[in-house]
């Protein structure tokens, strides 16, 4: 259930700072902004955490007892 709330966080984190950067506009590209900063940190934080994708198939092999795409 881990991977499955490291997949979940790094998700909503990701969609989070995608919605600031909308309601920025334009400011909301600027490095100097805290928005891109939080941006390229949640970007780190998603590759580092092992992609969404990984995360998710990892806890459908914890749910599933080993049936899900890969042992």
């Amino acid at each position: 259930m881990i991977a499955r709330g490291k997949g979940n966080a790094s998700r909503l984190g990701r969609e989070t700072v995608a919605l600031a950067r909308e309601c920025f506009g334009g400011n909301g590209i600027l490095l100097e902004n805290h928005v891109m900063k939080a941006m390229c940190d949640m970007e780190a934080i998603y590759t580092y955490e092992g992609t969404y994708d990984v995360n998710m198939l990892v806890s459908a092999r914890e749910l599933t007892g080993g049936m899900a795409a890969f042992k």
